[in-house]
């Protein structure tokens, strides 16, 4: 990135929903090729249209590097004509040990994330703050002025746009805020101080 340019915006967007989804169950790194079922399938056709309908819109296409990412984002960027352009950094939380946990668990005991030092993170898998640094690497290393469509996940979402609006991350987990649920999405735009958000969790609906 070679400076800044007030117009440049980023539609952080959910994917949409896979088994693992619907089944309510925390998956982890394995998850990597887990894909999209006929719902979410759909979820992403809808998100395409609606996206297509409104005065601003992405010109390109950004993807995590798994897989129910890139199938959310291809109906948007085949419709633009562009590709899906995969970022290394914006995949899901490494939910280390609570991986097969069901969502409710993550719920009811938000204690068992303080880890020893007092950082939250998932035992056996990442800190929040290391999760926060590469969404934001990434986020931040966009092209200066376009406008950016990037196709991300639940949990980092919600550690990422905390930290790039410059909340407190650990409030922002423990309070239920930012949750995205699939093919929601916020839109931020880049400004001289930083990220400032213009939507957020927006809901498609068809």
């Amino acid at each position: 990135m070679t400076g800044t340019a007030a117009g440049t915006r980023v539609w952080i967007i959910r994917h949409g929903e896979t088994s693992g989804n619907e089944a309510g169950i925390l998956r982890g790194p394995v998850s990597v090729n887990d894909e999209l079922n006929d719902t979410g399938h759909a979820q992403a056709s809808a998100l395409a249209a609606h996206l297509l309908r409104q005065p601003v819109r992405p010109q390109t296409v950004y993807a995590s590097r798994y897989r129910r990412a890139q199938q959310t984002a291809v109906p948007l960027a085949d419709a633009l004509g562009v590709p899906v352009q995969v970022l290394n950094g914006v995949h899901e939380v490494d939910c280390g040990d609570w991986a097969g946990q069901p969502y409710s668990a993550l719920n009811a005991h938000p204690e068992k994330l303080r880890l020893p030092g007092g950082r939250l993170g998932f035992a056996g898998g990442e800190t929040f703050d290391e999760t926060a640094a590469r969404f934001m690497a990434d986020v931040n290393a966009l092209p200066d002025g376009t406008d950016a469509a990037l196709v991300s996940h639940g949990g980092i979402i919600r550690i990422g746009l905390a930290a790039l609006l410059g909340l407190n991350i650990e409030d922002v987990w423990l309070g239920g805020q930012l949750v995205h649920g699939n093919t929601d999405y916020t839109v931020l735009r880049r400004a001289k101080d930083g990220w400032q958000a213009e939507q957020l969790g927006v809901s498609v609906r068809g």
